[in-house]
């Protein structure tokens, strides 16, 4: 045999030989195609741990929904005192100034009126008729009583008596409607401010007094010494601006989310990394019919009055809470590019990208419409340093 022939045969023996061993192995299964380069990231065990990662499943919360609206801080009306004269007259001297603290029955200012003049003339007028008038009544009485005797003695008739007696009472009835007189015009004396002492007091106070009818600050004061006022004039206000009220208009759709009680959580700009805490107190009666609003009201703790009446104020409402959805830590979900995405673990020290659609966020959660399902297993923690190990990746598509 040729060494051609010969090296023919061998060649035939080794597929004859190739062909009975694939025909006597068993399958292999075809191994799991990685997830594209571009949409994960491999970490080893020592890098994960360096990095951080937190894995947890996800899960559904029944949380309230809350309604961000634009609202101004406001005086509390229940706390403010807006002060005006009571009668014609002229300022004699004020004794506050704007920001000063008052308390209630704090003097503000006097003021000279003729009317504290008219009126203490009724008043001693009063008190002359009804001293009068008891006089003549024990006159009548010691009448009445003279007369009586006589007619005992048979010295007086019948109808002198009756004559006495009906004097007697109509004195009585005088001197009540004299003590009236006087309780009348005392009244109108003490409605004016004015202390009234004894009767025979000569030295009456002539000033009406402004007082403050609560403890509060003056916010505004409208008249200074030698103005002239009349019945209605506005001189002062004054405001306990421990409470504000914050007011916010919220679409009529959200109505229904809002209840009196619900909790508000109120952001000025002079504070951006605090939260007041409010409280809605009222919901608006009527619709805006130009804007299809409707006015919420809150009411709103100030202790330390940092707060002022008039800022612009951001407010988050909480509304009634809805259906259990799936919540996120916030720092669970980054941004890449126009994608907002997950970090999902895979095997040996995979994780790989998915994308979902979020919705409202609060305390640090936030709602995940659509990519993640209640159960599922994602990155909380060290999710920005995948997120930067994607991007450093030379594989990766921006």
């Amino acid at each position: 045999m040729t060494v051609v022939a010969l090296c023919r045969l061998r060649w035939l023996a080794s597929l004859t030989l190739a062909a009975s061993t694939a025909c006597s192995s068993p399958p292999q299964e075809a191994p799991v195609a990685p997830a594209p380069a571009h949409d994960s990231v491999v970490l080893s065990g020592a890098g994960q741990q360096l990095a951080g990662i937190v894995v947890e499943s996800a899960r559904a919360e029944a949380i309230g929904a809350e309604l961000e609206a634009v609202g101004t801080l406001a005086l509390d009306d229940t706390r403010t005192a807006r002060i005006g004269a009571l009668v014609e007259g002229v300022i004699r001297a004020t004794h506050v100034n704007v920001g000063d603290r008052v308390r209630k029955g704090g003097l503000l200012a006097g003021l000279d009126s003729h009317e504290v003049h008219d009126g203490w003339g009724d008043y001693r007028k009063a008190i002359a008729d009804r001293r009068r008038l008891e006089q003549e009544l024990a006159f009548a009485g010691e009448t009445m009583a003279r007369t009586e005797r006589l007619l005992a003695a048979k010295a007086a008739s019948t109808l002198e008596v009756e004559q006495a007696r009906s004097a007697r009472a109509s004195a009585v009835q005088q001197l009540a409607m004299a003590a009236a007189e006087v309780e009348r015009a005392r009244e109108s004396l003490i409605h004016l401010g004015v202390a009234v002492g004894t009767a025979g007091e000569t030295a009456a106070p002539t000033i009406v007094p402004v007082r403050a009818p609560l403890s509060g600050v003056v916010l505004e004061k409208l008249v200074t010494t030698g103005t002239a006022v009349t019945p209605g004039t506005p001189l002062f206000v004054v405001s306990d601006t421990s409470q504000l009220w914050v007011l916010v208009e919220i679409d009529e759709s959200a109505l229904a989310r809002v209840k009196v009680g619900s909790v508000a959580h109120v952001a000025v700009s002079a504070y951006p990394t605090e939260r007041f805490p409010a409280q809605v107190t009222f919901i608006g009666d009527t619709i805006n019919p130009e804007t299809r609003r409707v006015v919420v009201r809150g009411q709103l703790a100030n202790p330390d009055r940092r707060l002022k009446p008039g800022m612009f104020a951001r407010v988050q409402l909480e509304g009634a809470a809805g259906s259990p959805t799936v919540h996120v830590p916030v720092d669970a979900v980054q941004d890449i590019g126009q994608r907002r995405v997950v970090f999902v673990p895979g095997t040996a020290g995979q994780y790989v990208t998915r994308d979902v659609e979020t919705g409202s966020e609060r305390d640090g959660r936030i709602e995940i419409r659509r990519g993640v399902a209640a159960g599922d297993r994602i990155v909380v923690g060290g999710a920005f340093l995948l997120k930067s190990q994607l991007l450093a990746s030379p594989d990766h598509e921006s």
